[in-house]
This record gives C-alpha cells, sequence and structure tokens, in this order.
C-alpha cells in the first residue's frame, strides 16, 4: 500500500468514523427529545389540572351561592304566608317548610366555606407553582426547538459526508476498498492507525524490531502482526 493510498483510506476511515459519531449522536437527540416531550406532556398536564380544578371550584361556588340565594328567596317567601297563615294545619306545614329551608341553607353555607378555603388554597398554590411550571414548559420548548435544530442539521451533514465518502471510495483501488470494509467493523473503524512510542495503537503490541527498522528506513506502511491493522510511523 502506497503513502498517497494510505492517505485516502485514512480519510475514508475518518469519514466513516464522523458519520458513526454522528449517528450516535442522533440516537442520542432521538432519546433527548423522547424524554423531554414526555416532561413537557407532563407539566402541561399538571398546569391544566391545575386551572381546571380551580375551574370547576369557581364553578361549584357559583352553583351554592345561587342556590343559597334562591333558598334565602323562598324562606322569605315562606315567612311571609308564615305571618299570614290563619289555619293550623297551614301554619305547621309552613313551619315545617321553614325549617327545611333553613337547614338547608346551612349546609349549602358550610359547602360554600369549604369550597372557599379550598379555593383559597389552590389560588395559593397556583400563585406558586404555576410561575416555575411555565417557566419549566418554556425551557424545556427551547430545549426541543435546539434538538430538533440540531438534529436537522445533523441529516444535513449526514447527506453531506455520504457524497464525500462515494468520492473518496471512487479515488482508492477496489481491493483496499473491500479489505478496509470487511474490517472496518473488527477494528472499529480504526484500520489504519499511527505508530505510537514503537507501538500499534489500535492494539497497544510492540512492533517487531525487524518490521520496525524497515518502516523507518523504507518509511512504510505495514500490517500489524498482532492484530493485522495497517500502521504507519509518520507521513
Amino acid at each position: 500500500m502506497t503513502k498517497e493510498e494510505v492517505k485516502l483510506i485514512l480519510k475514508l476511515q475518518e469519514i466513516d468514523l464522523e458519520i458513526e459519531r454522528i449517528k450516535k449522536r442522533l440516537e442520542k437527540i432521538g432519546e433527548e427529545l423522547k424524554q423531554l416531550t414526555e416532561d413537557l406532556e407532563f407539566l402541561n398536564k399538571e398546569k391544566e389540572k391545575l386551572l381546571k380544578r380551580k375551574e370547576e371550584l369557581e364553578g361549584l361556588r357559583k352553583k351554592l351561592r345561587e342556590e343559597i340565594e334562591e333558598a334565602e328567596e323562598q324562606l322569605k317567601k315562606t315567612e311571609e304566608r308564615l305571618m299570614r297563615a290563619t289555619r293550623d294545619v297551614e301554619y305547621r306545614a309552613l313551619l315545617r317548610e321553614k325549617a327545611k329551608l333553613e337547614d338547608k341553607i346551612l349546609k349549602k353555607s358550610y359547602e360554600l366555606d369549604e369550597v372557599e378555603e379550598e379555593i383559597e388554597k389552590l389560588t395559593k398554590e397556583i400563585e406558586e407553582n404555576l410561575p416555575k411550571l411555565e417557566k419549566r414548559i418554556k425551557e424545556i420548548e427551547e430545549e426541543i426547538q435546539d434538538l430538533k435544530t440540531e438534529e436537522e442539521i445533523a441529516h444535513r451533514k449526514l447527506h453531506e459526508l455520504a457524497n464525500r465518502r462515494e468520492e473518496t471510495k471512487g479515488e482508492i483501488p477496489e481491493h483496499l476498498v473491500r479489505f478496509y470494509e470487511e474490517n472496518k467493523e473488527h477494528f472499529e473503524g480504526f484500520v489504519v492507525v499511527p505508530m505510537e512510542e514503537e507501538a500499534c495503537s489500535g492494539c497497544g503490541i510492540k512492533i517487531p524490531s525487524v518490521i520496525l527498522s524497515k518502516m523507518i528506513r523504507e518509511d512504510s506502511i505495514e500490517q500489524c502482526p498482532s492484530c493485522g491493522r495497517f500502521v504507519y510511523y509518520k507521513f
């Protein structure tokens, strides 16, 4: 393998490593987007739950007030009729009706007090938590948008790298491309590696002195006798 061929293989290798890096990042982005989307849905539901509960309580308060007002109006009319009653039977019936209305007003008033208390507590909870919820929702929405932008850029980059890869492959002899393709997975992407401190940087094994001397003397590219990677001394 000539130096120029090694340089082309290295170029192809760098492109593939960058493609792999971007694909892994895209996987991570997908996971992050899924989690953020779930978090956003949860927070929006919590916000909706708080506001809906307040709306329900305010509706109940209005209904109770109307019922109390209606019962008080009925009580007023009953008391007027009671004052005009002349027969004992009518008088006793009106007294029973009056007692029922008073009992109804009392019970509805207790219910209204409980609702008012719950609304007060809920209002404080909303005042305390809603700004935090809305702030976090906005942050997550921004994070999602940033990730989607990064995802879009990554896909464009992958397309560019795929084109560069095909161009680079076309400049390399077919048998070398075949060797590279057949071995890149086994070598975890590093088919051609530099020598570092007289050792193969791929597997870490010391290069035998005979091969090392040849590499330095002839400035050649040799295969590591241990792992089979192509090792170069320098360019």
